[in-house]
């Protein structure tokens, strides 16, 4: 069962296994693909290629899978706001959209050698 809208097309991403498709919906980019079918590790390599996609918050990756990918989420959760919705057919829609990483300021003014 297909979850894209109409108006998606085909992208290739760099060494994914499964299909992407890109769609534009409010102003925002989805790249989307389904490692449902798939087994491990082909979840989470399809994931890591898809996120080189995510640049901006205006850009987000949906990953559809049979399960919640742990390790994934794990490892990405620091840079990545995911978002998980629950299908009615048992498979999970992850979002991922990207964090604004805050910064402390650099303080130039401060000379002072505190090692």
């Amino acid at each position: 069962m297909s979850l894209l809208p109409e108006n998606a097309t085909k992208v290739d991403v760099r060494g994914a296994t499964v299909d992407f498709s890109t769609y534009v919906k409010n102003g925002v980019t989805y790249y989307q693909f389904d490692t449902s079918a798939c087994v491990p590790p082909e979840p989470m390599v399809n994931a890591m290629c898809g996120l080189q996609l995510i640049d901006s918050t205006d850009h987000k990756l949906v990953m559809i899978n049979h399960k919640k990918p742990m390790a994934l989420l794990e490892k990405v959760s620091q840079n990545y706001q995911i978002d998980i919705e629950y299908l009615d057919d048992g498979r999970i829609k992850m979002i991922f959209t990207q964090k604004v990483i805050q910064t402390e300021p650099i303080h130039t003014d401060d000379t002072v050698c505190k090692g």
